[in-house]
C-alpha cells in the first residue's frame, strides 16, 4: 500500500494522472494538500483553482479538472503530485515547477503583405505572483508597430477577469493601396458562467489615417470609431494550450460608431476529437456578417481578403486577396494533428519550459462576399497541405504550413498562433 501511495506521478499538460494509481484513495477524506515550489506564485493563486478541498471526500475526476485548470494557467512548466496515505486519509502533495516569470528576448513578425519585421520582446507570464500578464512588442521593418497586453484572469467573482490591449501601426496596406497610420485602446472584462459558460464585454477606441485620399470613409482621410462587444461562449476543452477533447464555441457581436455605423457578427465554432492516444482532429468553422455598404458604412480597410496562413493555405494572400475579398467571410478547417513530441517539461539552461511539438495535415475551404448575389458556389476556393506546429508559452504555437491548391500551386505559411484565433483578425 506505502509504495503504490508514494508512486511520484506526473501530471504535465497531455500526461493527465492514471487513476488506477489513484483508486485506493477515491472516497477518502482529504485531509490536506502540501503545495510546493512556487517561489513566485501565491499560494492563494493555486489553492483558488483547487475544488478538492481538505476535509472532504477525495474524488479522482474532480482532482484530475483541478489539475488541468494549473495547467491552463499558463505558468508552470511541470506539475507532480504524490498522494500519501494519513490515516483512514489521504494528503496531496502537489510539486510544481516555474517556468521564467519574466523574459526579454529579440523577436520578429511576420505577414504575407509586408514580410519581415525586427524588434524586442517582453513577456511577463507571472507578475508579482499573481497570475497576471503583460506583453510588449516593437517591430521594425516591414512593420512598424509597438504594442502592449495586460490580462488579469480572475480578480474576482467566478473567474471575473480583465484585458486590455493598445497598440499603434504603421505598414503599407498593399491590398487597398495606402500607407495605414492606425492605433487601438481595447479593455475588456469577462467572467465564467458555470463551469463552460463564458461571458465578454469590450469597449474599443480605433483611429485610421490614410495618405491618400478615398481610402476612408470621412473626406479628411482619418476615420475614429468606437466599437462595443459582446462575446457569449461555451468552452468544455479538456486542456487551453493543447486541447484534444471538447468544444469551443463563441458568438460575438460588435457595434462600431462613429465614420461609419455598421454590425458584425462573428460565429466561430471549433471541435477537438482525439483519434487516437497522440493524435486528434480539430474542426474549425468561421462565419462573418456585417451589415451596412462597403464605402458608406463599412470602410475597405475592414473587409477580408483570403489566402495566406489564417484563411485558405495553398493561396498567397496577394494572389487571392484581390479578387477574392469582402465584408463577410465563411471559412471551414479540418486539420488532424499527430503528437511528436507532448507537450511536457523542457529544461533550456537553467529554466524549464513546457514545449512540444506537432505534425499537421490541413484542409481549407471559404470564400469571402459583400452582395448577397456573390454568395456563390465557383467563389468558394480551397487548400490542403501539410505542416509542424512548435507549442510554445507565450505564442500557443508557432506554425510552417506547406499548402497547395490547384491554381495557387505551392505556398509556404509563417504563423505565430493558431489559425482559429488569427482567422479572426483584421491582419492575418
Amino acid at each position: 500500500m506505502c509504495a503504490a501511495a508514494c508512486l511520484l506521478l506526473p501530471a504535465v499538460a497531455r500526461t493527465q494522472p492514471q487513476k488506477v494509481n489513484f483508486a485506493p484513495f477515491e472516497g477518502r477524506t482529504v485531509t490536506g494538500i502540501r503545495i510546493e515550489g512556487n517561489r513566485t506564485t501565491r499560494e492563494y493563486i493555486i489553492t483558488r483553482e483547487l475544488e478538492t478541498r481538505a476535509g472532504q471526500p477525495f474524488v479522482f475526476a474532480t482532482f484530475a479538472a483541478d489539475l488541468q485548470r494549473l495547467e491552463n494557467l499558463g505558468l508552470f512548466a511541470e506539475t507532480r503530485v504524490v498522494p500519501e496515505a494519513d490515516g483512514e486519509g489521504v494528503r496531496l502533495a502537489i510539486t510544481l515547477r516555474e517556468m521564467p516569470p519574466i523574459l526579454v528576448f529579440p523577436s520578429f513578425l511576420y505577414t504575407e503583405e509586408n514580410g519581415f519585421s525586427y524588434g524586442g520582446a517582453l513577456s511577463a507570464l507571472n507578475l508579482t505572483g499573481r497570475g497576471m500578464s503583460l506583453s510588449a512588442r516593437a517591430y521594425f521593418g516591414g512593420t512598424t508597430q509597438r504594442w502592449a497586453r495586460f490580462s488579469d484572469p480572475w480578480i474576482s467573482g467566478n473567474h471575473f477577469s480583465f484585458e486590455f490591449f493598445g497598440g499603434k501601426r504603421d505598414r503599407a496596406d498593399t491590398l487597398n493601396g495606402f500607407e495605414e497610420d492606425s492605433w487601438e485602446f481595447s479593455p475588456k472584462v469577462g467572467t465564467w458562467l458555470g463551469r463552460h459558460g463564458r461571458l465578454q464585454g469590450s469597449v474599443s477606441l480605433f483611429e485610421m489615417k490614410s495618405d491618400v485620399a478615398g481610402k476612408t470613409l470621412d473626406p479628411d482621410n482619418e476615420d475614429k470609431f468606437l466599437r462595443l462587444g459582446t462575446i457569449i461562449g461555451y468552452d468544455t476543452r479538456d486542456a487551453w494550450r493543447d486541447p484534444r477533447h471538447g468544444w469551443k464555441n463563441e458568438l460575438e457581436l460588435i457595434y462600431s460608431a462613429g465614420a461609419g455605423n455598421f454590425w458584425t457578427m462573428n460565429l466561430d465554432l471549433r471541435r477537438y476529437q482525439p483519434v487516437g492516444k497522440r493524435q486528434h482532429v480539430l474542426l474549425s468553422t468561421l462565419l462573418t456578417l456585417q451589415s451596412g455598404t462597403v464605402g458608406v458604412d463599412v470602410p475597405g480597410y475592414l473587409t477580408y481578403y483570403l489566402g495566406g496562413a489564417n484563411t485558405i493555405r495553398g493561396y498567397s494572400i496577394e494572389e487571392l486577396g484581390p479578387a477574392l475579398h469582402g465584408k463577410n467571410q465563411l471559412l471551414a478547417t479540418a486539420e488532424y494533428n499527430f503528437n511528436l513530441l507532448p507537450l511536457a517539461r523542457r529544461d533550456i539552461f537553467k529554466w524549464a519550459y513546457s514545449l512540444g511539438l506537432q505534425l499537421a495535415l490541413f484542409s481549407d475551404l471559404g470564400t469571402a462576399w459583400s452582395e448577397s448575389d456573390e454568395f456563390t458556389a465557383n467563389r468558394f476556393r480551397a487548400g490542403v497541405g501539410a505542416g509542424v506546429r512548435l507549442l510554445a508559452p507565450g505564442a500557443e504555437q508557432v506554425r510552417f504550413d506547406f499548402g497547395w491548391s490547384e491554381a495557387g500551386g505551392f505556398q509556404f505559411h509563417f504563423a505565430s498562433g493558431t489559425k482559429p484565433a488569427n482567422q479572426r483578425q483584421r491582419l492575418r
